[in-house]
């Protein structure tokens, strides 16, 4: 039996200090953020506008990400959540990557 919903205790609070890094190589970003107490993972949320971020990657256990999927002459959107048992943090303010 699977029961669905939310853990007792409390959301991991937001994630600070989130940074990207276009790469020599343009299609790549290195993704960074800083660890949150209490944080099970991290869902990493992206697209080509604010209003269309329908792309996201999931990470367990790391600080940091390197994305290699982008188009080279493009602008995206990043933003990041933490989460646990318990819900998911606010997500943080968008980022716009040139």
């Amino acid at each position: 039996i699977r029961i669905f919903g939310n853990g007792p205790g409390k959301a991991p609070k937001a994630v600070s200090s989130f940074q990207l890094t276009r790469q020599t190589d343009r299609r790549d970003v290195k993704i960074e953020w800083s660890k949150v107490n209490n944080a099970q993972g991290y869902n990493i949320i992206w697209g080509i506008s604010p209003d269309k971020m329908y792309n996201s990657w999931l990470i367990y256990n790391d600080t940091e990400h390197l994305l290699k999927s982008l188009d080279i002459d493009k602008t995206y959107y990043f933003t990041i959540e933490s989460f646990n048992e318990s819900g998911t943090s606010k997500r943080s303010k968008i980022i716009e990557l040139k």
